[in-house]
C-alpha cells in the first residue's frame, strides 16, 4: 500500500461493510463508519457498491466506487492480496489508484461507478470486493436482492431519463466503432506501447444520448491502474471551444471556467467540464468537448510515463454541465479503460 502526501486546497450511496478492528488497535483515524468526516492523512480507503442495473438479456452489473477517507493522501493499493474480488472470476478490473477527490452537492469524497461487474441472469450471491490499507480491513458485497422484504429491488439504478432529459453517453475509440454505455463502459481493444518520457496519444469520440436537445459532454482522465507510486502525466489535446462572444481559449484565472489552483483535489467542484485550450491537465480535472465543428465529439489526450509498467487510463465521459446531471447521482457517465505497456 502506498501514500502520497498532496498539499490541502481550498447520493447515491448504497453501503460500505467494514471488518471491524480489535477494540486494542482501534482510535480515531479507524473508525468502523465510513462516512465519519475524514482527516488529513494516515485514514484509509473503503470500497462502496453504488446499486446495479439490469440489461436486456437479464443479466446484471454492480456498480463499484471508493471513498478515500484522507483529505491529503493519494492511496494506492495493488491488485492481489490487499485489493481482490470475489469471487475469483470477476477479479482484476477494481482499480490500484484511490485519489483524494472533492464534489459539491451530493458527491461529496467518493468517487462512484469507477467500474461495473456484470453477472449472468441466473447468477446466485454476492460479488465482494476487499481493500485493506495499512492492515485495516474494509469490504463491501454487490448484490441483486436487498435484505428485508420491503427492501427488495432497493439496489436497482434507473436507466430512464434524468429531470430534463439527461442519460448515459456513449463511448467510442473508433468514429463508426462498437460503443460502451454506462459504468462498464468499453475497452479500447488494441493496448498501447510506449517508452518512459515518450507520450502516446489516444482519441476517443463521446456522444451526448440525452432525451432533449443534444448537448455537450465532458471528459475526465484517471490512472486506473498502475505501478504503485508511478503518476500519469496527461495533456489535453483538445481543441479550444468558441466562448460566447467569439473568443477562444480559456477564460482568464478566477473566472466562471477557470482551471482550478494548483493541488487541488482531483473531481473538484460540481464536475463541470471548464472551457480550456489544449495543454496539461490533472488527474480528474474535467474539461469539454466540442459538439460542432470538425472535431465534433472528439476527445484527445496524451499520456506520459516517468515508470515502466502496465497501467490501465480510465476515461469518463459525462453531462454534468446540464442541470440534472452530477457526480451524485448514479446519471450520467460512461466509463471508457486503455491500457498502456511502457518500457525502458
Amino acid at each position: 500500500m502506498f501514500r502520497l502526501f498532496r498539499p490541502l486546497a481550498g447520493l447515491a450511496v448504497v453501503f460500505a461493510a467494514l471488518a471491524p478492528l480489535p477494540a486494542a488497535s482501534q482510535d480515531w483515524t479507524r473508525r468502523e463508519f465510513p462516512l465519519a468526516p475524514p482527516n488529513s492523512h494516515d485514514n484509509f480507503v473503503a470500497p462502496f457498491f453504488d446499486g446495479f442495473v439490469e440489461n436486456e438479456d437479464g443479466s446484471h452489473t454492480f456498480s463499484f466506487g471508493f471513498l478515500n477517507r484522507n483529505e491529503a493522501d493519494l492511496i494506492e493499493i495493488p491488485l492481489g492480496p490487499n485489493n481482490y474480488i470475489e469471487p475469483a472470476q470477476f477479479d482484476g478490473g477494481q482499480p490500484t489508484s484511490f485519489p483524494v477527490v472533492s464534489y459539491g452537492g451530493f458527491g461529496g469524497p467518493r468517487e462512484r461507478g469507477v467500474f461495473g461487474v456484470t453477472v449472468p441472469a441466473d447468477y446466485e450471491g454476492d460479488v465482494w470486493w476487499t481493500l485493506i490499507t495499512d492492515g485495516y480491513e474494509t469490504r463491501v458485497p454487490g448484490r441483486v436482492n436487498s435484505p428485508g422484504l420491503l427492501l427488495k429491488g432497493a439496489y436497482k439504478l434507473s436507466l430512464s431519463p434524468q429531470a430534463e432529459g439527461s442519460m448515459r453517453p456513449s463511448i467510442r475509440f473508433t468514429r463508426d466503432g462498437p460503443e460502451g454505455i454506462g459504468v462498464v463502459g468499453i475497452r479500447r481493444s488494441e493496448r498501447l506501447t510506449t517508452k518512459v518520457g515518450q507520450p502516446v496519444e489516444v482519441q476517443f469520440w463521446a456522444f451526448d444520448r440525452g432525451d432533449r436537445e443534444l448537448k455537450d459532454v465532458n471528459m475526465t482522465l484517471w490512472k486506473h491502474q498502475g505501478p504503485v507510486g508511478a503518476p500519469i502525466a496527461f495533456e489535453s489535446r483538445v481543441d479550444s471551444l468558441t466562448l460566447p462572444g467569439g473568443g477562444r481559449g480559456p477564460p482568464p484565472p478566477g473566472a466562471a471556467g477557470a482551471p482550478p489552483a494548483a493541488g487541488a483535489p482531483a473531481g473538484r467542484g460540481g464536475g463541470r467540464g471548464r472551457v480550456q485550450a489544449p495543454g496539461p491537465v490533472d488527474q480528474g480535472q474535467s474539461i469539454r468537448l466540442p459538439i460542432t465543428g470538425p472535431n465534433a465529439n472528439t476527445g484527445r489526450f496524451a499520456a506520459t510515463f516517468a515508470t515502466p509498467g502496465e497501467y490501465v487510463i480510465r476515461i469518463r465521459v459525462d453531462n454534468f454541465t446540464t442541470g440534472d446531471s452530477a457526480p451524485g447521482n448514479q446519471c450520467c457517465w460512461s466509463n471508457g479503460y486503455v491500457a498502456v505497456s511502457v518500457t525502458q
